[in-house]
């Protein structure tokens, strides 16, 4: 029988997995073996789960792990493990060394910060448009663009999208902030955080010379971005440890908007877990001190709503409504708009699957639509032992607004909020009172998408990636990957990329994770091109016009000349959507969660003349 707790660990180890066969040798007489045996073999070896291989997390240090165990998501779940045996856990499963930093010769100087093109935030911007309008790179020149340097990061979900300052790349990676030389990769300063950086950092012209980064934990540290010293930081309410930063931060003016997300989806997969209590919310900080100004929770206090009938277990809610996408901020209207995930337990409330706006000023709800009622849906759904003890009755799709909601213009110059669904349905909605203007479905949709995690837009058209990745399910529709291009009065779809089926030859050379046919990674547009990373690990270039290939790099590989000299590798491309400059692309590669193609690098293309 498996052991009770691998199910625990289940979408709780978020380490992207790798190919280092060559490198990892296990040796039975290795302190640790049987507890890895006993506690994450079964699962991990099981593909059928969607899981890192116990390969794959080889490509963690022992420090990660133990982390990862003791201060991470898998805290709770490996509570039954002492000190000494989380560390022989490591230990015997890591034989990845610390990488090596190569300092930059010189300071960073104010006129770092003035050169080319910024991209400023996860969206580029508080409205999330994922635009870069002036970049030099456009569809006559991308045969130009090639790779200039790689940069090794630490673990293996490179989780987190860089940010663009000048000749500045901001990329945080586990518990680092780097700032990085544009043109070699040298780092000027390094900040470490006491937890894990999972989200963009997110920078503001107008407020000064300063960089705005939040970890895991939801402490927010405002740091000089010229030197890399903290100036203060400052936590954010947090209920439980389930309580987390998921979605990147959100700046204009004096306003630092901070999403919260909940991953209190995992614990009922613990039978004696009393499900649930936490929910998402939305903070408001003073940029100048740190001060919370308003805390927004999406859902009122749980109750107490019965048990569970084979457990005995109470049960409460309403619960979850996590916001895990970058929150807009429309001083126009002055509002906070975002989107909610799903309910964790039964009932489900009004709330989930919502798109909500906030009064700027009070952080009072202004109005909230609801696309997908009865959505209450938690991971003991996905394990067929847990479900008799921790699935919700309603056991909803688990359809999420993981995708930032973004405000664009409809070619009559009216505003628009755009938001895309885990159904694979993209809506259109009155910014006043957030009436359902158009909805259009362009996919299966599923757990893990439909629209996952991003759109973007010119103001001519909606740039939409779709997943349809398999999940395990059945749907009403088959699978339609692919690129999409949207009307952004009506939402008809103007033109589709879609992606051929590599995975059967990809799967063939890979032995960490499994290759996946999808676009699950937010797109980004410059120029007359839309740049998009997909699961299988191939980078595009598409045209905005047409919806033609223009462009291609497989990020799928080991990049043996990175800037310190070490291997990385490149995987799953999910999560983090390419970041556009005045001559540069920049990307991450990896993404093992799901049982995906792990990885762990920064690249950086520019053109050549």
């Amino acid at each position: 029988m498996k052991n009770k707790f691998c199910f625990l660990l289940i979408s709780l180890i978020f380490f992207s997995p790798i190919t280092i066969a060559e490198a990892w040798v296990l040796e039975d007489e290795l302190p640790g073996r049987k507890l890895t045996e006993n506690n994450c073999s079964a699962c991990h070896e099981d593909k059928s789960l969607n899981l890192a291989s116990i390969e794959t997390m080889a490509m963690a240090t022992q420090r990660e792990l133990v982390a990862v165990m003791t201060e991470g998501k898998m805290k709770e779940q490996a509570k039954h493990l002492s000190k000494d045996e989380i560390n022989q856990i490591a230990t015997y499963i890591s034989s990845t060394a610390e990488s090596s930093l190569v300092k930059c010769s010189r300071q960073l100087i104010d006129s770092d910060l003035t050169l080319g093109l910024n991209w400023t935030s996860k969206g580029n911007g508080p409205l999330n448009k994922r635009y870069q309008k002036d970049t030099n790179i456009n569809s006559s020149n991308i045969k130009n663009l090639k790779l200039k340097w790689s940069f090794r990061l630490k673990g293996f979900n490179a989780r987190s999208q860089p940010i663009a300052i000048g000749n500045l790349i901001l990329a945080a990676s586990k518990d680092t902030l780097y700032a990085l030389d544009s043109d070699t990769g040298c780092a000027f300063w390094a900040f470490k955080s006491p937890s894990e950086f999972r989200v963009s950092p997110a920078y503001a012209k107008e407020a000064g010379s300063y960089v705005y980064a939040v970890d895991q934990e939801l402490i927010t540290y405002k740091l000089d971005i010229l030197k890399g010293e903290l100036v203060w930081k400052t936590q954010l309410p947090r209920e439980s440890d389930w309580n987390i930063s998921s979605g990147s931060i959100s700046i204009v003016n004096s306003h630092l908007i901070i999403p919260i997300s909940t991953v209190e989806t995992v614990a009922p997969l613990n039978p004696a877990y009393e499900c649930c209590t936490t929910s998402g919310g939305i903070a408001k900080v003073d940029i100048e001190t740190g001060e919370l100004i308003w805390y927004h929770r999406v859902e009122k206090p749980a109750e107490y709503v019965g048990k569970v009938r084979f457990t005995r277990t109470k049960k409460y809610a309403p619960a979850g409504s996590a916001v895990w996408n970058t929150p807009g901020i429309d001083l126009t209207s002055n509002l906070v708009f975002f989107g909610t995930g799903q309910n964790t337990q039964s009932p489900a409330s009004e709330f989930s699957d919502a798109i909500i706006a906030l009064d700027l000023t009070t952080g009072e709800r202004v109005w909230s639509t609801q696309t997908l009622a009865g959505d209450a849906h938690n991971v003991a759904c996905e394990v067929p032992m847990a479900r008799q003890w921790g699935c919700p009755v309603e056991n909803g799709p688990d359809f999420d607004f993981g995708a930032s909601v973004i405000k664009s213009f409809t070619s009559n110059k009216e505003e628009i909020y755009l938001a895309g669904q885990k159904s694979g349905r993209a809506f259109g909605i009155k910014p006043g009172n957030g009436e359902i203007i158009w909805n259009n479905r362009i996919g299966m949709g599923g757990v893990l998408g439909g629209i996952h995690t991003g759109m973007a837009t010119d103001d001519e058209r909606l740039y939409v990636t779709n997943s349809d990745r398999e999940s395990g399910r059945k749907y009403d529709w088959d699978p339609k990957p692919g690129v999409y291009a949207l009307n952004i009065d009506t939402g008809e779809i103007i033109w589709t990329f879609p992606l051929d089926d590599d995975c059967k030859k990809r799967n063939e050379v890979v032995e960490n994770g499994r290759c996946f046919k999808g676009f699950s990674a937010p797109p980004s547009v410059g120029s007359d091109v839309v740049f998009a990373g997909a699961l299988d690990g191939r980078l595009y270039g598409i045209g905005k016009e047409t919806g033609k290939y223009l462009w291609e790099f497989d990020t799928l590989q080991i990049f043996k000349k990175t800037v310190d000299g070490s291997l990385a590798f490149g995987g799953s491309m999910d999560i983090a959507g390419p970041v556009i400059t005045q001559d540069q692309l920049i990307v991450v590669s990896g993404y093992g969660t799901h049982g995906q193609l792990p990885g762990n690098v920064l690249l950086v293309f520019e053109l050549e003349n």
